[in-house]
């Protein structure tokens, strides 16, 4: 049932875009076309903005200090993403389920009043498939009215398929609707219907009770092969030797990467981290495998390592073979070494920020 409920949630999302048939309809984005989706959970909105799952996923990691959980770390950061996206998207497409306030060749204008707030979407045709679009809110009592999304779209009208850009403000959306969210993200996308990029960009990007986001992410995914996400974060990282340890954030580089095979989904992330509250001399490095129809966690190593030597200064690791019997898919490349350097992986090798995705593998 649960299933069921999550698969009708997207398909009406989906389909509001393009309900009317009408070309200025479908120049707005679906949910699905800009989710971060590993996972079919992944894409299914949520208006708490972080699933109940995830929560306790992220409380039981925190119980496990030592423990990188990146598998539960790449749910959390499309959780956060998608909640930003779906914030903005879920008032535009209530809006064009309605007839426009105003309607001519170049220009649709939907407008609505609830809960003491005016939301105005505007779409401006730019081309034979090109458009403008704006979403403004206000409220009532006030003036002026102030834009929390703006975007540059190109659709194929055949087939829904598109590309585009869009940045949305969650700053000046909660000071109208006083939502406890905040900050910037700028989203780039390029959808067909066999795969789809969605690069982002975080600033101070803030939807739940996680700490703000900054950074920048290429998600990439071909349908029923796999994908990967790459990104840069800012992270609370615990294990990092406690003497030097100082408190704050800490800039740490992670790659993910899945496929999508007979029995379910093989991941495998990597992250890895210098600075911040990492001593002068050390890296951190964390990897975690998971695998199934539910992916659950198979692997998991951690370890605080010396930059010269390579030698580990702590290192932990751990490993479920009951659920599978690999821990890891050697898909992936070899996997770290607890006790030395060799098997490392290169971050060096990845371009965190440009905008290609990452191979998988």
């Amino acid at each position: 049932m649960k299933k069921i409920a999550m698969l009708g949630i997207a398909a009406l999302v989906a389909a509001c875009g393009g309900a009317q048939g009408d070309a200025f309809d479908r120049a707005t984005p679906s949910f699905d076309t800009l989710a971060l989706d590993m996972t079919e959970a992944d894409a299914t909105p949520d208006e708490s903005a972080q699933p109940a799952s995830e929560v306790q996923a992220l409380d039981a990691a925190r119980d496990e200090p030592c423990h990188p959980h990146l598998f539960i770390r790449t749910h959390a950061f499309a959780a956060a993403f998608n909640a930003g996206v779906w914030r903005i998207l879920r008032p535009i497409h209530e809006l064009i389920g309605g007839f426009p306030r105003h309607r001519d060749g170049s220009t649709h204008v939907w407008e609505r009043v609830r809960n003491g707030i005016d939301w105005k979407y505007s779409i401006v045709k730019t081309g034979d498939h090109s458009f403008t679009a704006t979403l403004e809110v206000k409220k009532v009592a006030d003036a002026d009215f102030v834009t929390v999304y703006s975007a540059t779209v190109q659709r194929d009208p055949a087939n829904h398929d598109g590309s585009g850009n869009a940045t949305l403000d969650l700053d000046k959306l909660a000071l109208v609707t006083g939502d406890s969210v905040s900050g910037q993200l700028a989203v780039r996308f390029v959808a067909t219907a066999a795969e789809k990029t969605v690069i982002g960009d975080m600033t101070n990007f803030k939807v739940n009770a996680e700490l703000a986001r900054n950074g920048h992410s290429v998600f990439h995914k071909v349908s029923g092969k796999g994908g990967s996400l790459k990104l840069q974060d800012d992270l609370s990282l615990a294990c990092t030797g406690a003497v030097t340890m100082v408190p704050g954030l800490t800039p740490v580089q992670a790659v993910a990467r899945w496929l999508v095979v007979s029995d379910g989904i093989h991941f495998r992330g990597d992250a890895g981290a210098v600075g911040g509250q990492v001593p002068a001399a050390d890296k951190w490095e964390g990897v975690t495998c998971a695998e199934g129809r539910a992916p659950r966690e198979t692997y998991w190593m951690m370890k605080l390592e010396n930059l010269a030597t390579g030698q580990p200064e702590s290192a932990a690791s751990r490993q479920n073979t009951v659920e599978t019997a690999a821990a890891c898919d050697p898909a992936f490349g070899p996997v770290p070494k607890i006790d030395d350097a060799s098997a490392d992986y290169d971050f060096s090798l990845v371009n965190f920020a440009s905008d290609d995705p990452l191979p998988f593998p």
